[in-house]
């Protein structure tokens, strides 16, 4: 599978970072080195971009990029498998294709997932009724079929979860579906208050979105799906054509059982450099980490496999929090200050259009 010779570099998962590192790769060249990246699919998903897909802001070919043309400018090989293991003290990752890849350095920036066997203890059906939002390849595919459903009869649509991602992604729906028959949205948000890791601003103001949208708002927790209602933790069923599952995802199960130390929000515990301290070949890109991590990432790669010094992480120093409304409008907050309408759509369209140009630039 690789030249024993040269050291060998891994990739795991298309993740922004990862990518920048390719994108490296192919700017200043890999020399001798071996260069593999894997991941499930051979496609990059901007994710910040998903609520105007399903909004039909974008087509699915304007936030789902081939990742061949980077991989081939890079030199890497690709190898599309999900991992089933790490171990990090045999260096060596197992794969789904039955492939035990061996590596020196190795990079973790893998799409979070959601745990389905909890998510199925926790709210029976689930498995087996609702549509998942992750992995992010699958529910864009699937979303199509909900749109045609949508454009024949009027639906009922629940969408769960009372996150920042639930919510954009309830008020897309309602925009999205709403005509030709009236689709109905209800977002199940749990009993915890409505988005409440944001500034208080950008609270009402989606608040405000949600109610000129017509979307339902219910405080409560789904504990049970069986094809057409939710059963509630509040004893209430809500009728329910299609739901979505909008889940707070986390890292994958091969990832917490690797042996690797984790911290108290249970995510495995990196230092400044993004190293694993016990294991310092593995690096792990956290899951909020800055939008341009990978130059400082792959400079570090290259440390650990050259030798020469590490550089720390920039800290993530913006205040600046930007929603998607739905209807082609945003809303958006830096400190105290709140904007919503139009004009904090286009800019976050040309943003994020922008960033996502400059990744796949070589």
């Amino acid at each position: 599978m690789t030249n024993p010779s040269r050291k060998h570099l891994v990739l795991l998962g298309a993740g922004r970072a990862n990518l920048q590192v390719l994108r490296g790769l192919a700017r200043q060249g890999r020399g001798d080195l071996g260069v593999t990246l894997v991941a499930p699919h051979p496609y990059y998903i901007e994710r910040g971009m998903l609520p105007g897909y399903v909004a039909g802001d974008y087509a699915l070919e304007d936030i789902r990029i081939p990742l061949d043309a980077l991989v081939e400018a890079s030199g890497a090989g690709f190898v599309p498998a999900h991992v089933h293991a790490l171990d990090p003290g045999a260096r060596r990752v197992q794969l789904s294709s039955g492939d035990a890849m061996p590596y020196d350095v190795l990079s973790i920036d893998v799409e979070p997932v959601v745990d389905r066997d909890q998510t199925e203890a926790e709210m029976p059906g689930a498995r087996r009724n609702a549509l998942f939002t992750w992995p992010l390849e699958s529910f864009v595919q699937l979303w199509p079929q909900l749109q045609s459903l949508a454009a024949e009869r009027a639906l009922h649509v629940a969408v769960i979860g009372g996150g920042r991602a639930a919510v954009e992604l309830a008020l897309a729906c309602a925009h999205a579906l709403a005509h030709p028959h009236g689709t109905r949205v209800t977002l199940v948000s749990d009993e915890n208050p409505l988005l409440a890791s944001e500034p208080p601003g950008l609270q009402r103001r989606m608040v405000a979105r949600l109610k000129q949208l017509g979307v339902t708002v219910l405080q409560d927790r789904c504990t049970g799906l069986d094809g057409r209602e939710l059963q509630l933790a509040s004893g209430a069923r809500l009728v329910c054509d299609a739901p979505l599952l909008a889940a707070q995802p986390g890292p994958p199960a091969w990832l917490l059982q690797a042996g690797l130390p984790l911290g108290e929000d249970g995510l495995p515990l990196v230092n400044e450099r993004l190293q694993v301290e016990e294991h310092r070949q593995v690096f792990i890109v956290p899951p909020r980490a800055p939008l341009e991590l990978g130059p400082v990432l792959e400079a570090n790669l290259r440390t650990a496999l050259d030798g020469g010094s590490f550089k720390k992480v920039p800290v993530q120093a913006s205040r600046l929090r930007v929603l998607s409304c739905g209807a082609g409008r945003a809303a958006a907050a830096w400190g105290p200050l709140t904007l919503e309408g139009r004009e904090v759509w286009h800019w976050k369209d040309r943003r994020d259009r922008r960033q996502l140009a400059s990744l796949f630039k070589i």
